[in-house]
């Protein structure tokens, strides 16, 4: 999927019903909760797609991800901080990249 957002502020990983269905996955359950998004919209996901897994550069992670109906489909899923610190991301704010590395229990 092209086009993801990597949020660093955000708590929750989110994706969009478009890209919910573009991967062919479906709700595992429903949430009476609502998120306030960085553009300072509050919304009320459809429900949550749990045990998702993204591959980036052979790095591999599962999460969880709030489903959000879309408003402006130009983000179909972004990737907040249980992403973040699952697939072990070091930021690099002022050089403006980062980095992601394959983690082993020992």
């Amino acid at each position: 999927m092209r086009e993801v957002l990597v949020d660093g502020g955000g708590k929750v990983n989110v994706m969009t019903i478009f890209g919910m269905r573009y991967l062919g996955l479906r709700f595992d359950r429903l949430v009476s909760i609502t998120l306030k998004m960085a553009n300072k919209q509050v919304v009320k996901p459809e429900g949550i797609i749990s045990s998702v897994i993204i591959i980036i550069m052979k790095v591999s992670t599962i999460v969880d991800f709030h489903v959000v109906l879309e408003e402006d489909e130009v983000y179909p899923m972004i990737l907040g901080r249980p992403w973040l610190i699952k697939s072990h991301a070091k930021n690099y704010w002022g050089e403006r990249y980062m980095t992601i590395r394959i983690h082993f229990n020992r």
